[in-house]
């Protein structure tokens, strides 16, 4: 696991650098041809990621149902996001990571729902949701990288 999670720190240390190197209205804009922005980005990640390993092993999301509506998969980007998002990203990118792996490691996750993602990946536990969770984010990533090409 601890290949999964440094990768995971590597993603979203790359993810945090789009929140310092780009303006509000950069990481707002909707560019021709998409449905979404680098800030939507940002959000699902942390939505999904919490909702795959915790949310799926019957625990508390450690963000609120309301975050979690709005960037959960099948939404878009609604309004434009002000600078209170853009600071609470900055920290949701990075502190869940801790708290997931001390959770990890003292064995929280004990039970799972099994899952199917849209994609077909299979999730039978908590490892196998840690594991996706990279591959999905580095999907987003590409998406984002696209996407700055035309901001």
């Amino acid at each position: 696991m601890n290949t999964n999670f440094h990768i995971w720190k590597n993603n979203r240390s790359i993810y945090h650098k789009f929140l310092q190197h780009n303006s509000l209205e950069q990481l707002n804009k909707i560019p021709e041809g998409f449905n979404n922005n680098l800030i939507w980005n940002i959000g699902h990640v942390i939505a999904v990621q919490q909702r795959l390993v915790y949310g799926l092993s019957g625990l508390p999301m450690n963000i609120s149902d309301g975050l979690y509506q709005k960037y959960k998969p099948g939404t878009k980007p609604k309004l434009v996001e002000p600078m209170e998002t853009v600071k609470l990203f900055k920290d949701l990118l990075i502190s869940p990571i801790d708290q997931t792996i001390r959770d990890f490691e003292s064995g929280k996750f004990q039970n799972y729902n099994e899952y199917t993602t849209s994609k077909g990946f299979h999730l039978a536990s908590a490892a196998d949701a840690i594991s996706f969770n990279n591959y999905h984010e580095a999907l987003h990533l590409g998406t984002m990288v696209s996407l700055l090409k035309l901001i």
